[in-house]
């Protein structure tokens, strides 16, 4: 028996010395373009593979590899395959015969090969992988993103910030990514930045289960810093001081929030329901960070970035929408019955924010 672990150790240390020695380097080769039955067979083998069959898909890339060992696509969707059975080091060695080629997939190749160090427990390597891939393809967000998930794993949290700062500038419809940033902003104590990358992501995917958990963390953080009073008459505000400033200054906008938070308890909002209130609130707030663009620092990403967004979404009057929108998966009272009602201003809102011109970011 104890042979047997000592065989079994043996074999995965020198698969992971192997992987260690293995350099990329930029790709030289030209693929193989697939003949229409070498395609069949790669139609095959996807519809296999996602039915969970990846054996089955395997063996449809092995046949099509018999044939063209240098069909690129092939290599990349048997990668993938052996991914998905958890074969780390197959995946990674049938990559790196991918990652020799010139192709459209090169991308996909590396981002593939990171994955698989990152889940075999080699951060190190997968840093290494992602940052290779970013020379050849110095605009892929999904490098950046990738790069920054595994500086998380790593707890590099200011790492991770600014690779997926990267990634959501260089794709602002990657849900993930402002996903990403939002809860690394919060974990940095960076309420404000957290709160604007946390709505975008809604405005991307207001309807699924991840949806639910950022309306979670957006209402913890509007909570945060307004308390009732000892005699439940009087609110009490608390300034959080621990907030960093190096993504800008949001001081005096945290502080009208919990202005905005308490002016909701007033009794001349006592009529008023949750979403009415939310959509005034938003106004004032949005209202708010327009008028203090001016004294911002602008080369602060989340004022570069983020901020014009949420100004010309109100001054293009999509406040109400956005605001019903993103509380799909709330709890607040009246949320469908306004979206049912109101399918015009959804529409016109969703129609402003695909064509809005997303800034250039460093």
């Amino acid at each position: 028996m104890r042979s047997q672990v000592a065989a079994a150790f043996i074999a995965i240390l020198l698969l992971a010395l192997t992987a260690a020695g293995q350099k990329l380097k930029p790709p030289k080769l030209v693929p193989t373009p697939s003949t229409e039955s070498q395609e069949q067979l790669i139609r095959e083998g996807i519809e296999l593979h996602d039915k969970g069959d990846y054996d089955g898909a395997i063996n449809r890339y092995e046949e099509v590899l018999r044939e063209s060992p240098s069909n690129v696509q092939a290599l990349y969707e048997m990668s993938f395959s052996y991914y998905a059975k958890k074969d780390y080091q197959k995946s990674i060695d049938v990559g790196y015969r991918a990652a020799q080629f010139k192709s459209d997939l090169l991308e996909a190749v590396y981002v593939q090969l990171g994955t698989c160090f990152d889940d075999q427990g080699n951060p190190q390597k997968a840093v290494e992988t992602y940052k290779a891939g970013l020379k050849l393809a110095r605009s892929s967000s999904l490098l950046e993103y990738n790069l920054a998930v595994t500086y998380l794993h790593t707890r590099q949290l200011e790492d991770a910030r600014a690779a997926v700062k990267k990634a959501a500038a260089l794709d602002p419809n990657h849900a993930s990514s402002h996903l990403l940033l939002s809860t690394l902003f919060d974990k940095g104590s960076y309420k404000i930045p957290s709160l604007l990358a946390a709505w975008r992501f809604l405005i991307l995917e207001p309807a699924s289960q991840r949806a639910e958990v950022v309306l979670e963390l957006i209402n913890k953080l509007m909570q945060a810093g307004v308390s009732p009073g000892k005699d439940g008459n009087n609110i009490r505000l608390i300034l959080e001081t621990g907030q960093k400033k190096d993504e800008g200054d949001f001081r005096s906008i945290d502080l009208f929030m919990g202005l905005m938070r308490a002016a909701n308890y007033a009794e001349k909002n006592k009529d008023k329901s949750e979403m009415q209130l939310l959509v005034a609130n938003f106004n004032s707030l949005f209202s708010i960070l327009s008028e203090s663009t001016t004294k911002a620092d602008r080369s602060k990403f989340t004022w570069k970035y983020y901020v014009p967004y949420f100004v010309e979404m109100k001054q293009q009057g999509h406040t109400e929408a956005f605001i019903y929108y993103v509380n799909q998966r709330g709890t607040i009272a009246g949320v469908d019955e306004w979206l049912k009602q109101h399918p015009n201003k959804v529409a016109d809102f969703l129609a402003w924010s695909r064509s809005y011109r997303w800034p250039q970011v460093d």
